[in-house]
């Protein structure tokens, strides 16, 4: 698999504190990757450089083999989704509405939406399982079919990835599986790179390819679950003494000591 994403001794400083220091690391076309860390670890900070909300302090980040500096605005969003994670407000948008904002990189404030507008739209509210929500006020929906529908935006954006800072933080149990499960398969339908921040390691290791963890803005461990689930590397992540059984193939669930 080739590079997605590229970042080279990359370093994000707020006044005499460094968020993000020396990263080097590669995320690869077609992989979905969990970013870890405890709070304060700078995962969410170095999600936000690479959707290029937050300019690094120093060091270099490249899309598909360019530079951040010499790729503009607009080809930018039709290649990069991001989904922050408290999203603004709806404003009262229809579920449809909101799906359609997705169309903004590709038509602009006054571009009229045509047929293939319309078809994106409905496969992105299809493919998220939102037909009979449509014509529904965001407002009015659940925690996790809300994010259903910020999630249908980016797909009708026709984005080649996606970048999901906590996206299940404040959803129940049940949601939270619903959606990751959501996310990778649409990774596997549509070929995207996708980059998410997660809390839960176990959910991690469950629905993603990679795992990435930070402290202390260091890159401290990269790996798949099966390298990352182990308990000496779990500890060095969390600071916490932590025990790992193998619930079924491939499937691990972690304990503290």
């Amino acid at each position: 698999m080739s590079a997605f994403f590229e970042v080279s001794s990359l370093g994000v400083h707020i006044g005499d504190a460094a968020i993000l220091n020396d990263i080097n690391i590669e995320f690869r076309e077609g992989e979905v990757t969990a970013l870890l860390g405890h709070n304060g670890s700078g995962k969410s900070t170095l999600l936000k450089v690479l959707a290029r909300q937050t300019p690094p302090s120093s060091g270099n980040t490249s899309l598909l083999g360019s530079s951040f500096r010499t790729t503009g605005a607009r080809e930018f969003a039709r290649t990069v989704g991001y989904l922050p994670q408290h999203p603004p407000g709806t404003d009262g948008l229809t579920v449809r509405e909101l799906v359609a904002l997705g169309r903004y990189p590709w038509r602009g404030p006054l571009g009229r939406y045509n047929s293939e507008d319309h078809q994106f739209i409905d496969q992105a509210i299809h493919d998220t399982g939102l037909d009979h929500f449509q014509h529904r006020s965001v407002d009015t929906l659940s925690g996790g079919e809300r994010q259903r529908a910020w999630i249908a935006m980016l797909l009708a954006q026709q984005t080649r990835c996606l970048l999901l800072d906590e996206p299940i933080s404040a959803l129940d149990v049940k949601h939270q599986v619903e959606t990751l499960r959501l996310v990778h398969r649409l990774a596997e339908e549509r070929e995207l790179t996708v980059i998410v921040v997660l809390h839960d390691v176990d959910l991690a290791a469950r629905f993603c390819d990679r795992l990435v963890a930070l402290k202390g803005g260091r890159l401290i461990a990269d790996g798949s679950p099966r390298d990352i689930m182990d308990s000496g590397t779990l500890e060095s992540i969390y600071g916490v003494p932590m025990g790992v059984m193998e619930r079924a193939p491939d499937q691990w669930v972690s304990y503290v000591h």
